[in-house]
């Protein structure tokens, strides 16, 4: 029987955000989709950690994660994922930022881009990569597991 390959995903900033703050999500990212090592690859860009980073030490968020807690979240989160370097970066997106998700899942042949960001959403698909939320990201992986 042949190996299966492996699900290639990237996640949004706001989900690495969201993990900080909020208990659920990071319980969402650790248990359905890191402690998958033999099903699942997430992939990274320096460009989604700028944003990630640019984000998370807003003063909004001072009052509730200290930075030492978001280097503790960075440095044990990094080890599960792999970086990519994505050099030149199309526009693609209403919001520029936005692009690099594209490119990353470009480079490396994503399964799925997860996000919540509608101006990614409303694409539906680029490429051979689907863009999909979490929840329903989360109900592939069921289906999957039958």
């Amino acid at each position: 029987m042949p190996k299966r390959e492996k699900i290639k995903v990237v996640l949004d900033a706001n989900w690495y955000i969201s993990a900080c703050i909020s208990r659920k999500s990071r319980r969402t990212i650790y248990y359905e989709i890191l402690q998958s090592p033999s099903s699942i690859d997430v992939f990274y860009s320096a460009e989604l950690l700028e944003e990630f980073e640019d984000v998370i030490y807003r003063t909004k968020f001072a009052k509730i994660i200290k930075p030492s807690q978001v280097q503790r979240f960075k440095s044990l989160i990094l080890l599960r994922l792999k970086q990519v370097s994505i050099g030149a970066i199309l526009r693609l997106v209403r919001d520029v930022k936005d692009d690099y998700m594209l490119a990353i899942c470009q480079k490396v042949k994503a399964d799925y881009p997860i996000t919540g960001d509608k101006d990614l959403l409303v694409l539906g698909s680029y490429q051979h990569t689907r863009i999909v939320t979490m929840s329903y990201f989360l109900q592939i992986l069921s289906v999957e597991k039958t």
